[in-house]
């Protein structure tokens, strides 16, 4: 199967003893559009951080590296060194 790009965001919460965790998870039919659905969950404060990424590959298997696009609010230090600038 041919690989494609597919586009998610990942938010991150804070749980009971503030510790940041992985909260949910969508899926996104573009960059553009993750982006916009990553900056709303925390600007509405549904989330305390949120980023957008896209990875390529078939969808069936983890096939391609996560490239993260954006992060808003706040988020791993890991995800914020996986930025592509």
């Amino acid at each position: 199967m041919a690989g494609k790009d597919l586009y998610g965001v990942q938010a991150f919460i804070l749980d009971r003893l503030g510790k940041l965790i992985q909260g949910r998870f969508w899926t996104c039919k573009n960059a553009d559009e993750a982006r916009k659905l990553a900056e709303g969950r925390v600007n509405g404060g549904y989330a305390t951080g949120a980023a957008a990424f896209y990875r390529t590959g078939a969808g069936e298997f983890d096939e391609g590296e996560a490239v993260t696009i954006a992060t808003y609010g706040q988020v791993p230090a890991g995800i914020v060194d996986a930025l592509p600038f």
